[in-house]
């Protein structure tokens, strides 16, 4: 009932996001079920050719910082600050990927900090939260060269079904290998974890369940501003503005075997029951209701089946004082 009358007032919609995905479990996780762990890594310096001429200044070549080399097989651009004048000319130019031979421009954003490493920032939206971000604002590409067991697809040329880990050691190599590796430094960060797999969570775009947080969190904020709930004592009020500001939308399905499932219908055909983003569906209250929604809209020959996913146990549990309760009756 909540999930479908949430849906109905557009709280709650079906996209492809960028979500925290656990190769272990096979499944997306919610931010608080992610683990963040200072490790000790590294910081791979390498090249990206200019393509064309050598620019006036005699570059030759763009220079970026990656703890994670094994994306780059995914970048469709390197980003600079607007304001950065070691690189304000070369705004517009195009790069060459190694290994793919794709061309890439060069993009000025804002996000790029100019101290942080060569002040070359490497974009892979389809690979990390602030790159799809920098990728949504310039309107770029969206490369995904990772399946969701954690191995390298064919997007990764022939890096190819390597594990993400082996694929790191092999693209480094052959950075090394071709010249383009300037150099490695240690670098110690936080890597976020799986609370439930145990392993390196792997930002992947998904399509996935999702609520809308926004419009619920103003209403939110606007009762809080008229001293609503009233926190005893009232310091956590702040807590609960902070969770309040700045939200992002909500991943509420899960790739599991337990939980509620999600009151959703495929249409399907009768030769083909694979589910694309492109495949209609229907949301009811029961099955009956499913099949009575897609006879009006698909026809009386409609084939229906269920999504697999399940509700995130934050939402599920969030249900509860309204079930104990007696709602909606």
């Amino acid at each position: 009932e909540a999930f479908v009358r949430l849906y109905q007032q557009g709280f709650i919609y079906r996209g492809e996001y960028l979500v925290n995905w656990c190769p272990a479990s096979g499944s997306a996780v919610s931010d608080l079920e992610v683990e963040m762990k200072e490790e000790d890594g590294h910081l791979w310096y390498f090249r990206y050719p200019l393509k064309g001429e050598t620019s006036k200044e005699g570059v030759t070549h763009l220079e970026v910082a990656t703890t994670r080399p094994e994306t780059m097989l995914g970048d469709v651009a390197v980003a600079v600050n607007p304001s950065d004048e070691r690189y304000s000319h070369l705004v517009g130019r195009q790069l060459i990927v190694p290994f793919t031979g794709r061309e890439i421009p060069v993009i000025a954003d804002a996000h790029v900090d100019k101290e942080f490493g060569t002040g070359c920032v490497k974009v892979t939206p389809a690979h990390d939260p602030n790159d799809f971000e920098i990728g949504q604002r310039h309107g770029l590409p969206q490369i995904t060269v990772m399946n969701k067991d954690g191995t390298m697809n064919n997007f990764a040329g022939c890096f190819e079904g390597l594990d993400r880990f082996e694929a790191r050691k092999e693209v480094v190599a052959l950075l090394e290998k071709d010249g383009l590796l300037s150099k490695v430094q240690p670098h110690r960060h936080s890597v976020p974890y799986s609370d439930r797999g145990k392993v390196p969570i792997e930002p992947l775009l998904s399509t996935q369940w999702f609520v809308r947080m926004e419009p619920l969190a103003a209403r939110c904020r606007e009762h809080l501003d008229k001293g609503a709930p009233n926190f005893v004592p009232q310091r956590w009020e702040k807590d609960y503005r902070d969770w309040l500001t700045d939200i992002r939308d909500w991943c509420i399905s899960r790739q599991l075997w337990w939980g509620h499932r999600i009151p959703a219908w495929f249409v399907v055909s009768e030769t083909d029951n694979q589910i694309t983003n492109a495949t209609p569906f229907v949301v009811a209250r029961s099955k009956d209701e499913a099949f009575s929604q897609a006879r009006s809209q698909f026809g009386e020959g409609a084939r229906l089946t269920q999504d697999s996913d399940v509700l995130d146990t934050w939402f599920s549990s969030g249900l509860w004082p309204f079930s104990t309760l007696g709602w909606p009756e």
